[in-house]
């Protein structure tokens, strides 16, 4: 849990403040090729070909790869119970789990809860910083490519990958089984929100916003004077957990 001197947002929210749009529209774009060319057609044949059992399974592979990262981060937000509860999922799944593949901690009412240092960064009141579209990656600003640099170098998944070849190989594959699902997880949302959106840009940067925020707060609800701007919020995480099921 949250402590009570820890800020979930800093009173100025610059989550849509956005300097360099031109560039970050260009970079989109190239984006958005890359993923007609390559992740979405690899997403669609996962969708449609992938049995449902060896879907669950590979999402919850993922989310077992994230939780060394949730723990450090939950115990750097002061947050002890969440951080153990973090590291005996990944024991748990990593092991009883067939190294993740099956979510045996959920099983024992333990659930997931995902944390990033973008979100430790933000519970000490860091702002979001102006909004950034990275490479290959999407949607980003200041605070969360920074957080996303940490999380990389302190992930310790990455030192193996550091010091054998093989150990690199297996990490870059399962950075590639990560994007194939996540991707596959919100081709109806982003599908969707494309259709009916004048800018999709915009559209996709406001998406954005909202979801960082409702991590941020945990799923907290948003403050009285944001609920209305957030009455409509999606989350990518929900999706992802939707498509688990």
């Amino acid at each position: 849990m949250l402590t009570a001197c820890a800020s979930t947002e800093p009173a100025q929210d610059m989550s849509d403040f956005d300097p360099i749009e031109p560039v970050n529209r260009v970079v989109h774009g190239v984006n958005g090729a890359v993923d007609f060319m390559v992740l979405y057609p690899a997403a669609m044949w996962y969708r449609d070909i992938a049995p449902e059992p060896v879907k669950t399974s590979v999402a919850s592979f993922v989310r077992n790869l994230n939780e060394p990262l949730n723990s450090l981060n939950a115990l750097l937000q002061g947050d002890p119970d969440q951080a153990a509860a973090s590291f005996q999922r990944f024991i748990m799944n990593s092991t009883l789990g067939f190294l993740g593949f099956n979510d045996v901690a959920a099983d024992f009412g333990i659930p997931y809860r995902r944390e990033d240092f973008g979100q430790t960064l933000a519970h000490y009141g860091v702002g979001a910083g102006p909004y950034i579209v990275l490479p290959l990656i999407g949607p980003s600003n200041l605070r969360d490519s920074v957080g996303l640099g940490v999380d990389y170098v302190a992930n310790p998944l990455t030192w193996g990958a550091r010091n054998s070849d093989t150990a690199e190989a297996l990490y870059l594959g399962s950075i590639g089984v990560s994007a194939l699902h996540y991707r596959y997880a919100t081709v109806n949302q982003l599908n969707e929100l494309q259709k009916s959106s004048i800018d999709y840009y915009a559209a996709l940067r406001s998406l954005y916003r909202q979801q960082r925020n409702t991590l941020i707060r945990n799923g907290a609800p948003a403050p009285a004077s944001a609920v209305e701007d957030e009455s409509a919020e999606f989350s990518f995480d929900d999706a992802v957990e939707a498509a688990s099921q």
